[in-house]
C-alpha cells in the first residue's frame, strides 16, 4: 500500500472520525518506535562496560566533537 493511497483513504473519512484516526496513527508510530528500540536493550553488564569504555575514552581525550555526535545520532534514529 502506498502513502498516497492511505492519504486518499483518510481524505474520505467523515470529520467525526479524524480524531480517532489520528490517535490510531500515533499508536502505530509508537509501536513502530518501540520495536525499533527493542534491539537496543542490553544487560546491565553490557551497559556498564560501554559506559566504562566511554568514560575511559573521555579521560584519554578520544572524543567526537559535539556537532558530529548529534549528526550521527540524528542519522541513526531519524
Amino acid at each position: 500500500m502506498s502513502y498516497d493511497s492511505v492519504c486518499e483513504q483518510v481524505k474520505t473519512l467523515p470529520e467525526v472520525c479524524l480524531e480517532d484516526a489520528s490517535k490510531y496513527f500515533t499508536f502505530l508510530l509508537y509501536q513502530y518506535n518501540q520495536t525499533k528500540f527493542e534491539s537496543l536493550a542490553e544487560s546491565e553488564e553490557e551497559f556498564s562496560a560501554k559506559m566504562q569504555k566511554g568514560f575511559d575514552d573521555m579521560k584519554n581525550e578520544r572524543v567526537t566533537p559535539l556537532d558530529e555526535a548529534f549528526s550521527e545520532i540524528k542519522r541513526r534514529f531519524a
